[in-house]
């Protein structure tokens, strides 16, 4: 147990850290902002490129592990939708629930904990995370989101395309796209430029987790307390449990990832706790509340299932 607590203490620790500074006012919340864009805008895309940049393109993604990721998260978000439709549970909430149920902390919590177990793979895992996140389940969830809203303005094309593009623009995606293109071309960067990028991606782990804490502090915690609660139990526990599943169906087919520490790290990227700027996407529907209360509890229930899972698996 000692050996797996070194590996989810430290992680949570700078959380806290995070948490407590800004709590107490050694960071002011705005600060938190800074650090999050400093993070999305040039250590993760730095990160991003490099990795892409330098490896052969044919080896940038696994199609398997990536077909994965997606049928995981469709899966649990299908679910999430059928239980709360079950349950009569109204359009924006089942929107919310099934944003929220599968778009795990990639970028910012998921990243540093595979840096410890998974080294070799855990930037090629963390990009191909972010795109089935930004490209296949993020969109369900937002799409389901407008059509809940009042306004709906736009046909459901385009929200679509709104969608597509804004992904488009975001740093870490730039940084995807220009990394591949250097990969296809063959070109090697000049070593300053490596060491520029190398220093850069060192700072998106500490930073992103002292981010997550400090960004706790100020959360709207007054919502719908039984859909947070069903929203996390999704996230921590079904989410992964769906991974896990896929994985022996792909096996049973005759697929498979490359070995084991694929598969585990496939299940503990489904573990991760919600994504930060859940509230801020949910604050259309009228549930932010509900949104920052997931996002608090799943953050801090993640420390004791992701220490049983990691225990597990080692």
């Amino acid at each position: 147990m000692l050996s797996v607590l070194s590996i989810t203490l430290p992680i949570f620790a700078l959380v806290g850290l995070g948490y407590i500074l800004t709590y107490r006012r050694v960071f002011a919340p705005r600060d938190m902002a800074v650090l999050g864009n400093f993070v999305m805008s040039v250590a993760l895309p730095a990160l991003l490129f490099q990795t892409t940049a330098t490896r052969p393109f044919g080896e940038l993604v696994d199609p398997v592990f990536f077909g994965l990721l997606a049928l995981a998260g469709l899966s649990t978000q299908a679910l999430i939708w059928l239980v709360l439709k079950l349950g009569r549970i109204g359009p924006a909430r089942r929107a919310i629930g099934v944003l929220g149920a599968a778009t795990p902390n990639s970028a910012f919590l998921a990243f540093p904990m595979m840096i410890i177990l998974f080294p070799d793979y855990a930037p090629q895992i963390l990009a191909m995370c972010l795109l089935v996140e930004n490209f296949v389940l993020s969109p369900v969830g937002l799409m389901l989101v407008g059509a809940a809203t009042p306004q709906r303005s736009q046909s459901a094309w385009a929200r679509l395309g709104t969608l597509v593009l804004s992904v488009l623009r975001r740093p870490f995606v730039i940084g995807l796209i220009l990394g591949a293109v250097v990969s296809i071309s063959g070109l090697h960067l000049p070593v300053a430029m490596e060491r520029t990028l190398t220093l850069l991606s060192q700072a998106a782990s500490p930073l992103a987790l002292f981010f997550i804490g400090g960004s706790l502090v100020g959360l709207p915690l007054r919502g719908n307390l039984p859909l947070a609660g069903t929203i996390t139990a999704f996230k921590l526990l079904v989410h992964p449990l769906m991974a896990f599943l896929w994985i022996g169906v792909i096996g049973l087919v005759g697929l498979g990832l490359p070995n084991a520490d694929w598969e585990h790290a496939l299940i503990l990227s489904a573990a991760m706790p919600i994504f930060g700027v859940f509230p801020l996407l949910a604050k259309d529907t009228g549930h932010a509340g509900a949104a920052s209360l997931a996002v608090m509890v799943s953050t801090i229930a993640a420390f004791v299932t992701l220490t049983v899972l990691v225990a597990v698996m080692l």
